[in-house]
């Protein structure tokens, strides 16, 4: 073989390896598809006439050529549209529909051999003989879509205000006239013009164009290429090593089995066992990874694991404090701000930031295009692109101010289930370069677990603060009942609130969960509440009271029940109220009931009660002293009272953790 055989397999190489690194690794975008397309039939292309070439007789070749033709007309049909997809702009029917007809009536033409009737030997190889329909297929089947592709990007470049838009369509249109000029000589010999045939070339020099624009427009990742090459070469070098030392072996031990079919099979599995070779190439990808990126490498891996580690995280500041900071670290944005939904109004407001604080917090009220088109749209934005999105065509002008003002690049959507949870807009990065389509696809990905985890936290901060709000409904419930009995029994002042806050001391210093201290505080607050049915005289009667004086007073625990007893509450807060003056021996009152049959926060409420009576002042006697009622329920310990009890409540005045006085001026109502 020689070079004029050999030249189109670099046609087909280049056109199908670009093929397979934008279906690995290229963005999603609307010209994504006619572009693959496109380099589908330009590796045809270049196939075809290989196997023309290469054939031993002008009837296989004419055969080969009929097929060229057909991989011709094709590729300049779908780069007409790619060139629509790319550039977005509009085609008319009149223009599009008689393009796609005359494609199907050159298609059938083909076999007919009106188009290219035999083939024949020239100076250089073989060549086409012209049929009386080649013209017509050359200038409306080929040449016509590759014009109107042209007319749709120089109408782009003339209307687009991007440096980077422009460029690309430069390249692409260079490219185009290297194939038109390269396209024509391949048939040149056969109207008499003594030329080589250069149109293979002029399609290699065109991908290699289109390729250099696409990545400038960031369809394919140069990085991701050179990053995936370098790992699957690795793996393929060690695999490659072990086989061909193996088959070295062979060929000394073994001489006569070794073949070129053998070394052929070989050859094959040594590929196929790279590619399988999957642990190896994930732990070279790693190591890659990690020399491509650097000090990024970290921040990456961070972000990728964050949707993880984050998603048991229901402090919502802390949360958005977190995500703010490792998109900025590992995006390597100047600022990055987070906008959530006002509770309220619905608008977006900067609910966290990273970056320049003198720099305004934007936020867009929920009846702006901005939220509006983050709500139904999919992906993320560029903004370089919200002139191509028609909805944020009508974007206010103070909105689009906003985003210039902060230096916006990409605006992310946090959607679950199709809601929209907020927004994360991310500025230029700090190193001036535009983030990469493996940043883009790594925030899509991340943006989808972070938003569910933000609505977890959100919802969970709703659900605190109405909580937050009913516990101080209801505190307030508890401190206006707890006022009302103090205030028809003036002598007793603030005995409630005292009993309660040496009933919670007791209860820690016991060692009660928090949630638990917090139900006695309550039932300390309300637990003479009953005494609302008891005269105000017998209240305050100065003298020693009756027997029946006494049974009045008596009454107040099962009264108290009776009150509250409809109140839900999430502690046992009727029940402790109702057993607070019965004792260990089942001398008290109302039920008599003795040992167990108390509950626990009863016999700390009760031992708080006596303490508080005994070293108040009361209508008929002063106050006794808290020495007097500690030797009270000293001696009541295990008989009166629960010795658990006692034991916390002498160790809490003993050293001096607790003192009445100095409550006088405090309050235990939070």
């Amino acid at each position: 073989m020689n070079s004029y055989t050999l030249i189109p397999i670099l046609e087909v190489v280049f056109s199908f390896g670009l093929l397979a690194l934008l279906l690995i690794s290229g963005r999603r975008h609307l010209a994504r598809r006619p572009f693959a397309f496109f380099l589908v039939f330009m590796g045809l292309w270049g196939f075809f006439i290989f196997m023309m070439r290469a054939s031993s007789s002008l009837e296989f070749a004419f055969f080969w050529e009929k097929m060229v033709f057909v991989a011709i007309s094709s590729a300049a049909l779908f780069f007409y549209r790619f060139t629509i997809s790319l550039t977005g702009i509009r085609q008319p029917k009149a223009i599009v529909y008689p393009v796609h007809i005359f494609y199907l009536i050159v298609l059938g033409l083909i076999p007919t051999g009106l188009v290219v009737s035999g083939m024949q030997m020239m100076w250089y190889g073989k060549a086409p003989i012209i049929g009386p329909a080649f013209f017509p297929f050359v200038v409306g089947g080929v040449y016509t879509p590759l014009v109107l592709g042209m007319r749709v990007l120089l109408k782009h470049y003339r209307q687009s205000t991007i440096l980077s838009d422009k460029i690309r369509d430069s390249y692409i249109i260079a490219g185009i006239i290297l194939m038109f000029i390269g396209g024509t000589t391949d048939y040149l010999p056969a109207l008499g013009i003594s030329m080589y045939p250069l149109g293979i070339i002029g399609n290699i020099l065109f991908c290699m164009l289109a390729t250099i624009a696409m990545l400038r427009y960031g369809l394919l990742e140069m990085k991701v290429v050179l990053r995936k090459g370098v790992a699957y070469s690795l793996v393929s070098m060690v695999v490659f090593g072990i086989f061909a030392s193996l088959i070295f072996l062979l060929s000394i031990v073994f001489r006569e089995l070794v073949n070129p079919v053998s070394l052929t099979i070989a050859i094959i599995t040594v590929f196929a066992t790279a590619a399988a070779f999957q642990p190896l190439l994930s732990k070279l990808q790693q190591r890659v990874d990690r020399w491509f990126f650097r000090e990024r490498y970290d921040n990456l891996q961070a972000l990728k694991r964050f949707p993880a580690e984050s998603k048991d995280l229901m402090d919502l500041t802390q949360l958005t404090k977190s995500v703010v900071s490792v998109v900025a670290q590992s995006m390597g944005s100047r600022s990055v701000y987070l906008l959530l939904p006002s509770p309220d109004t619905g608008n977006l407001v900067t609910y966290s930031h990273t970056g320049e604080n003198g720099t305004p917090k934007p936020q867009f009220s929920d009846s702006s295009m901005v939220t509006q088109t983050m709500k139904y749209h999919d992906g993320l934005i560029d903004f370089n692109d919200i002139d191509i999105i028609p909805s944020m065509n009508n974007m206010s002008n103070s909105d689009r101010k906003k985003l210039e003002r902060t230096q916006v690049e990409l605006l992310v959507p946090l959607k679950n289930a199709m809601k929209l949870v907020g927004i994360l807009l991310l500025c230029h990065k700090s190193s001036g370069e535009h983030y990469s389509m493996e940043d883009r696809r790594l925030l899509q990905t991340v943006s989808q677990e972070v938003a569910l985890t933000i609505d977890n936290a959100r919802l969970y901060d709703n659900v605190r603060q109405e909580h937050e709000k009913l516990q101080q409904t209801m505190e307030g419930v508890v401190h206006a009942m707890s006022l009302t009995v103090e205030a028809r029994d003036p002598y007793t002042a603030g005995h409630q609130r005292r009993v309660a806050d040496l009933a919670c001391a007791i209860a820690t210093e016991m060692g009660f969960p928090e949630w638990q201290i917090e139900g006695l505080r309550i039932t300390g607050l309300l637990h003479d509440v009953g005494k609302l049915v008891v005269p105000a005289e017998i209240l305050s009667k100065p003298g020693r009271i009756s027997q029946y004086e006494f049974s009045i007073i008596k009454t107040h625990p099962e009264v108290a029940h009776e009150i509250l007893k409809g109140i839900e509450f999430p502690w046992p807060v009727t029940e402790t109220i109702l057993q607070h003056h019965e004792r260990l021996d089942g001398s008290g009152y109302p039920a008599g009931l003795s040992g167990d049959d108390i509950n626990l926060e009863a016999r700390v409420l009760t031992v708080a009660d006596v303490v508080e009576a005994m070293s108040s002042h009361r209508p008929y006697r002063p106050a006794l002293g808290v020495d007097k009622a500690l030797e009270e329920i000293s001696k009541g310990r295990g008989v009166l009272y629960d010795a658990t009890v006692v034991d916390a409540c002498l160790k809490l005045f003993r050293a001096g953790n607790f003192d009445f006085e100095e409550l006088a001026t405090t309050s235990s109502f939070k």
